[in-house]
């Protein structure tokens, strides 16, 4: 059987698994390896560092750097996708023709390069991202970032709707499946869960005294 090769791009760097928005990172990138993938990983780097743990699981691990502030502020783009456009990631996704899994709306500008119309690419949705920054809007009292929020809510929307019609999607909730076929006529789009490290079930059967803290304990 022949070897398979795969090139990742995450929006951040998958390691330590130390907030929600990495678990299905990092452990997706287990599992495919557990199951024989040959992973190119492609990270944005902005704080965390470089890891590793990462070398374990990936053929070459690849750090860039995010264009953060002004350098990476866009008037037509989100945020979010402007600051990881990255002319020497798109090098090295055009040195070969492996498919291409773009984790997250952040790094989903490739889909819209004409260099990458005949590679095999997917979109993995982390979120309805348009969204959420709008529910963020909403929230805060500070008006420069309820501002910048409602700005990056307007420009996610847009752009949201054009990746839907482009590219082939995975969304991580049947709901923002359903979102992306109704609000945006996404047609190739499909489910896939959040991938976790939890794999046998280990509780007690029968019902227990628990209390649940849900924050950051940061």
């Amino acid at each position: 059987m022949p070897e398979k090769y795969l090139h990742i791009v995450c929006l951040d760097v998958p390691y330590p698994v130390d907030y929600g928005g990495v678990f299905d990172l990092f452990y997706k990138i287990k599992a495919l390896h557990k199951a024989g993938i040959r992973i190119h990983l492609h990270c944005f780097e902005y704080g965390r560092g470089e890891q590793p743990e990462l070398n374990k699981y990936c053929e070459t691990v690849r750090y860039y750097k995010r264009q953060e502030g002004h350098k990476g502020f866009s008037t037509r783009l989100p945020y979010i996708v402007s600051s990881r456009i990255n002319e020497e990631l798109n090098k090295d996704l055009l040195a070969d023709t492996y498919p291409i899994l773009l984790e997250g709306i952040h790094c989903s500008f490739p889909v819209l390069d004409e260099r990458f119309a005949n590679r095999k690419i997917i979109v993995r949705l982390h979120n309805t991202e348009y969204f959420y920054y709008k529910q963020l809007a909403k929230s805060t009292n500070n008006l420069f970032r309820k501002a910048y929020y409602w700005h990056e809510s307007y420009l996610l929307k847009k752009y949201e709707k054009l990746i839907a019609e482009k590219a082939t999607l995975l969304a991580v909730s049947e709901q923002d499946q359903k979102h992306y076929r109704e609000e945006f006529g996404a047609k190739k789009i499909g489910y896939l869960p959040v991938f976790l490290p939890f794999e046998t079930i280990e509780s007690k059967t029968g019902i227990g005294c628990f209390c649940l803290y849900h924050g950051n304990l940061g």
